[in-house]
């Protein structure tokens, strides 16, 4: 009996002064590692984007080279009136997005119908504002139209469509609640309970076909559409730009990705439904790559520069991430040189 009581004894819990020190030694290595990765986040991130654009910029290579063709249906970063032709060539663009790469494009709300092409988002920074583009990132281009031969090249090269994004989910009415007929051989109302851009549930799938939500008409989740390559054709263009912010545009901006001051750079962005990315003996990559430092309601694929400058000779010049930063912005970022 004596040893059974020492027993039950030697098993009491702790006491209240040891769950103390316990629970104060646990507090201070929190602490202290709470310190040590606090603002690290942001310096991981444009790790993982240094890593991501050589390794994008190295698969667009490799694929041009070993299939004698640009990777097609990539995303056009530009909203559109829906065609079920595929007739884009049409639209124009707003007086704004032509001119000055800062100016808001005029969004139609209150039930209005939109005509022309707009810039995917580009309104804040601030997450839950505006959606689409982060505004950082839609200040780097102007919007721009394919010539003739631009066309014809980027055909011959094996790019025959982009992507675009309805412009009925690019306006700012509280509700977005256009019919669409015969997308996916479905018909019915597309996000009724929208609110524009911000309302989308997945941005990066913005540009990815409208997905049918039993009868009740479309999820607001994809609501693109491929836009056929032809004279005229809207696109956004890399602002070539200056080194002062002024109105001149003395190529500064081109310079820094490895263009001449004059060269025509067209953006494109790496979506899920481009050819570079799948399971075919094409594909280099197997998902769409993201860059997760934006707003959870902001574009955040990856995007291409492509030198259309030679329509003879069409070719990657650059990538940029979600915030419109290039390779050696990233490492000089990543290693403390900017900020």
């Amino acid at each position: 009996m004596k040893i059974l009581n020492k027993l039950n004894k030697n098993q009491e819990g702790f006491t209240l002064l040891e769950l103390l020190v316990v629970v104060g030694i646990i507090a201070i290595i929190g602490g202290a590692m709470i310190s040590s990765f606090a603002g690290n986040e942001v310096k991981a991130a444009r790790g993982v984007a240094t890593q991501t654009i050589a390794g994008i910029e190295s698969a667009v290579r490799v694929f041009t080279v070993e299939t004698k063709r640009l990777p097609n249906n990539l995303e056009s970063l530009v909203c559109a009136p829906y065609s079920s032709a595929g007739d884009v060539a049409s639209i124009a663009w707003g007086t704004n997005a032509v001119n000055d790469p800062k100016a808001a494009d005029a969004v139609i709300s209150g039930g209005g119908v939109i005509t022309t092409a707009l810039k995917f988002g580009g309104e804040s920074n601030v997450a839950g504002i505006g959606g689409g583009m982060s505004k950082k990132l839609a200040e780097k281009f102007i919007g721009y139209k394919l010539t003739a031969d631009q066309a014809e090249g980027l055909n011959n090269l094996g790019m025959s469509s982009l992507r675009y994004a309805m412009s009925e989910a690019c306006d700012t009415d509280v509700a977005t609640t256009a019919t669409l007929t015969g997308v996916n051989g479905a018909t019915g109302p597309m996000g009724a309970s929208a609110k524009g851009l911000v309302g989308i549930d997945i941005p990066n799938q913005a540009f990815a076909d409208p997905r049918p939500d039993g009868t009740t008409g479309f999820k607001l989740r994809g609501v693109g559409f491929a836009g056929l390559i032809a004279t005229g054709t809207p696109v956004l263009r890399w602002y070539k730009g200056s080194a002062d912010g002024a109105t001149i545009n003395n190529g500064y901006n081109n310079l820094k990705v490895g263009a001449a001051e004059d060269d025509i750079l067209i953006a494109l962005g790496i979506g899920q439904d481009t050819d570079l990315i799948g399971t075919t003996l094409d594909a280099k990559m197997s998902k769409a790559p993201f860059y997760g430092q934006v707003g959870k309601d902001k574009y955040a694929h990856y995007i291409g520069l492509f030198n259309i400058t030679d329509e003879n000779n069409i070719q990657l010049q650059s990538v940029v991430d979600a915030r419109g930063d290039f390779l050696d912005e990233e490492i000089a970022e990543f290693q403390g040189q900017k900020t």
